[in-house]
Parts: structure tokens; sequence; C-alpha cells
């Protein structure tokens, strides 16, 4: 990828250039998602967030979205697994 080789070369983030999903999980019972494309599907089991070239699954206990924005999507509850499906 050619986009790819100008951000090392240069030395520039990668999650903005690239627009690659940044997961920041806090303990098992909260975690935020930047560089999101949106939610695909949600319940207090699972959610499906898209990202650029992925989906992103998130299972667990009573998760519920605390914030949803266009940058940023926070979510909270008892988080078990995070999946990423090509």
């Amino acid at each position: 990828m050619k986009i790819k080789k100008i951000a090392d070369s240069f030395e520039l983030p990668k999650d903005i250039v690239l627009g690659i999903p940044i997961l920041t999980c806090y303990g098992s019972d909260q975690m935020t998602i930047e560089n999101h494309k949106g939610i695909l599907e949600f319940n207090d089991k699972y959610i499906n967030v898209r990202a650029l070239d992925c989906t992103i699954k998130i299972t667990g206990r009573n998760l519920e979205i605390k914030e949803f924005a266009k940058d940023i999507i926070i979510i909270s509850g008892c988080l078990e697994s995070i999946h990423y499906e090509i």
C-alpha cells in the first residue's frame, strides 16, 4: 500500500493517515473505539462496529453504548472478548 509506505517514511501516525481503529480497554468494564465507521448492530450481549477494513465484535454482559460520536464510541459493561472479522 503506497500510503502506508509514505506514513512509514515520514514517521506519520498510521491511525490518522490510514484511518486504523484504535481500541483502548480500561480493565474489563469499559473500552473506547476511535476511528470507527459506525455501529452495525448491538444488544446487551454483543456490539458489532464497522472499521475501515474489518468488523470489530465485542461480546460480554450488560453492554451499553455510553457515548457515540463521529470519532469515538465508549462501551461499558462486562467485556468478555474482542474479535476482528475481516
